[in-house]
């Protein structure tokens, strides 16, 4: 019977993958076959610790890496001046031919696909043997819940309300239903989109080009087969106006999201742009990065407009944007309020609460974006195999990926807003690097699918003998392991003094250097780590007021006065709590004891 995948989007599109990489019989159902893999916002795949989690799904045999790499249209590697630990790299994409390439990977790992409407689980509550569409059961050993927003979608456009996981597409409100039937704690969480606008109607000579740092960075760390000889496409970046803040209040009175209709919460880092002018009411100016849609250029994507008020409101707006002043809309922005599952509802595997073989993945397990749901995906797709073939499920660690992360995250601390992956979310992000994952995630490849490709093995062992020769070679009385901690040092200037490191492949050489220059680092918060784990019995009563402590962030000291944890254990689980937090509080509180 196999595995059964519910849900087209990126995480079930990686579950149904990944679950074909360890099982013969893989069914995907979607209501729309031909919107699988869509990005059905900001057509772009990566970004500052997003990009490493696409190294980190490539390096477990993922298909968004892949498919980025083939539908790529411009690149740049974000956060460039900071250090190597916390580059970005993010790639734009044509949307139609990444949607193709998705479909591809389905075909060539044997997933069948079926269009249809899932409406329930069939089977006792713990262990589900299959699911029942409209038109029959669909039998199963495993089953993955991947609804993306479609689990009881609304959207909301001004004074506009209908039933949709997003813009022509039907919601799942029968299976929505039917899991709270089944005692599941269903949540509400929301998201937007910004208007879709017809390019040669764009002014583009009152925007500023954003420069790319050009082709040649793969995600899947294979050739890349951009098609045509691999078209390049320019962004631009414009800025709102104090007129465009003051158009979104006109319209505020038909606003879904300020008049009450739309109960969940949105994403705190990617606002509505009324949201953003409620809340920022001092800043005359927002950025807008306005970024094609295809290669052929026909639609643009204005990245940081999303909104939900009235086509009306949304017109009036456009009208005061420099470079937008005369563009036709083709499709008008809109909001979607979706469920999730909230935090209790599924383990470190993604195994659901008291079912052997129900997993679920991507945004309702409360992420919000596609390389977060991608890996959710992958992960909940090769453990249903796995619980399918008779296997035990296996879980990411927090100090090896960022998938680890953010799995921890989602289940011991849970989640107030739609999780979005950050690198100060990780004690570890000075080795959490995108460079890395090739060695980083072997020994999860190994563990969920038994064995890692030629390609991932030749990598590993490069990096071996790199790091056996900086050991053994010797300049000036020191061993090139030691001169490669130096802020100076770099893979060329090493090969220089050592021929023999002329023979390792540049990329791996690269990381042995970062390696051994943030090894200090790296030891301590492994050492951090396990403080923290014995820093479950520290006492935060004696605490009065978390905002005179400048060690934490605003966002910190606000939910602490608000929740008032009692240890230190606690305080580590709640959302808005991050790893440099709980640093600056237990600096705090251990310098007020030696004192």
């Amino acid at each position: 019977m196999g595995v059964v995948v519910v849900g087209g989007g990126n995480a079930g599109v990686e579950a149904a993958v990944a679950a074909a990489g360890i099982t013969e019989d893989v069914t995907l159902i979607t209501l729309n076959r031909r919107r699988i893999g869509e990005l059905s916002c900001n057509p772009a795949v990566g970004g500052v610790a997003k990009g490493t989690l696409v190294r980190e799904l490539a390096c477990l045999g993922g298909a968004m890496a892949r498919s980025a790499d083939g539908a790529e249209l411009q690149f740049r590697m974000l956060n460039v001046s900071k250090g190597p630990a916390v580059w970005g790299p993010r790639k734009q994409q044509d949307l139609h031919r990444y949607m193709a390439l998705q479909r591809r990977e389905l075909e060539r790992a044997g997933v069948l696909v079926m269009e249809a409407e899932v409406l329930a689980l069939e089977g006792p509550r713990e262990r589900v043997t299959g699911v029942r569409t409209r038109d029959g059961v669909v039998a199963a050993d495993a089953v993955v819940i991947a609804a993306g927003t479609f689990l009881g979608g609304r959207l909301f456009r001004g004074r506009e309300r209908w039933s949709g996981g997003r813009v022509g597409d039907a919601a799942a409100n029968a299976l929505e239903r039917h899991l709270a039937q089944r005692m599941f704690h269903v949540k509400r969480f929301k998201t937007g989109t910004p208007p879709r606008l017809v390019a040669s109607t764009l002014r583009t000579d009152a925007m500023r080009v954003q420069e790319e740092d050009g082709p040649g960075y793969s995600f899947s760390g294979r050739p890349r087969e951009l098609r045509r000889g691999g078209e390049r496409r320019t962004c631009w970046v414009t800025f709102t106006t104090a007129e465009t803040s003051r158009a979104a209040e006109e319209g505020m009175e038909s606003s879904p999201l300020f008049g009450g209709s739309i109960a969940g919460r949105g994403p705190r880092y990617c606002p509505s742009f009324e949201d953003k002018v409620r809340r920022f009411p001092e800043r005359e100016s927002h950025r807008i990065f306005v970024e094609p849609m295809g290669a052929e250029g026909r639609l643009v994507y204005p990245s940081g407009l999303s909104t939900s008020l009235s086509r009306q409101a949304q017109m009036r707006m456009l009208r005061t944007v420099p470079g937008l002043e005369s563009a036709e809309v083709a499709r008008f922005g809109y909001a979607v309020e979706y469920g999730w599952l909230q935090r209790g509802e599924f383990n470190r595997t993604l195994r659901a609460r008291g079912v052997e073989n129900l997993f679920f993945a991507g945004q309702v397990c409360g992420t919000s974006g596609y390389e977060e749901a991608a890996a959710l995906g992958l992960l909940a797709g090769a453990n249903a195999a796995r619980v399918a073939e008779g296997l035990e499920p296996r879980q990411p660690g927090r100090m090896r990926s960022y998938l680890g992360v953010m799995v921890d995250d989602l289940v011991r601390k849970g989640t107030r807003e739609p999780y979005r992956l950050f690198s100060s979310r990780s004690e570890n992000r000075l080795h959490l690097r995108q460079d890395n994952a090739p060695v980083r995630m072997a020994p999860l490849r190994r563990e969920l699918f038994g064995r890692l490709p030629q390609w991932q093995q030749l990598w590993c062992e490069e990096l071996s003998r790199a790091e056996e020769i900086m050991r053994s070679a010797r300049s000036g009385g020191k061993s090139l392991a030691e001169l490669a901690r130096r802020p100076d040092a770099d893979a060329g200037g090493l090969a220089r003094i050592c021929p023999e490191l002329e023979g390792v492949p540049r990329d791996v050489l690269e990381t042995a250097v970062l390696d051994r220059k943030y090894s200090g680092y790296i030891r301590r918060a492994r050492a951090r780590s396990r403080q923290m784990e014995r820093m479950e019995g520290v006492r935060l009563d004696d605490i009065g007021d978390y905002m005179e402590i400048d060690l934490i962030t605003i966002e910190a000291r606000q939910a602490l006065n608000s929740s008032r944890p009692r240890t230190l254990g606690e305080a580590a689980r709640m959302p808005s709590v991050r790893h440099s937090d709980l640093e600056g509080l237990m600096i705090h509180l251990f310098g007020r004891c030696s004192t």
